[in-house]
């Protein structure tokens, strides 16, 4: 069914613009709470002005969300946190913790549910987080933890092993 959305409708579409929608999706939930109307041929050349802003909204909005996309993949996001030997966290970086992190070093506002982290950050090290900015455009932050004092984390008895086995071979 095709409607003309009267508000924005997040993941459906912005005021004005015309969309395809299911039936069942339309008759219940956009048409009774007035988010949207049918799209005539009468209802089309009436609004055919207002959608054509529409449409320019969303390219605009479309190129400073690939924009941001682009910008945001060559950030990296650094929290200093008490840590376990284990690398372990005390605590957790949440999505709370990177939302503040990206507005305050960063000055980029986004909605913490935009973001795709499904459980806290509660180990040291690098993490990418993927963001979804818009309908088909998500940008990918790089998220470093690392233990109180800027030390890296204590290597494991594998790790050392692998380490020492790398020097020896370089002699």
């Amino acid at each position: 069914m095709e409607l003309i959305l009267t508000q924005d409708v997040p993941n459906v579409g912005i005021s004005d613009e015309v969309v395809r929608v299911k039936d069942g999706f339309a008759r219940n939930y956009l048409l009774p709470r007035k988010l949207a109307v049918i799209a005539t041929s009468a209802t089309v050349k009436e609004r055919a002005a207002k959608i054509q802003k529409a449409k320019e909204r969303k390219a605009i909005r479309l190129a400073e969300a690939s924009e941001l996309a682009e910008r945001m993949s060559r950030l990296k996001v650094s929290f200093e946190r008490k840590a376990s030997e284990e690398g372990r966290l005390f605590g957790s970086v949440t999505k709370d913790d990177l939302v503040s992190a990206l507005a305050e070093l960063h000055h980029i506002t986004i909605d913490r549910k935009q973001m795709h982290l499904p459980v806290a950050l509660k180990a040291l090290g690098e993490v990418q987080v993927k963001i979804r900015l818009e309908t088909g455009i998500s940008g990918i932050l790089n998220v470093e933890i690392v233990p109180e004092g800027g030390t890296p984390a204590p290597l494991d008895k594998q790790d050392q092993a692998q380490q020492s086995s790398e020097e020896n071979s370089a002699e």
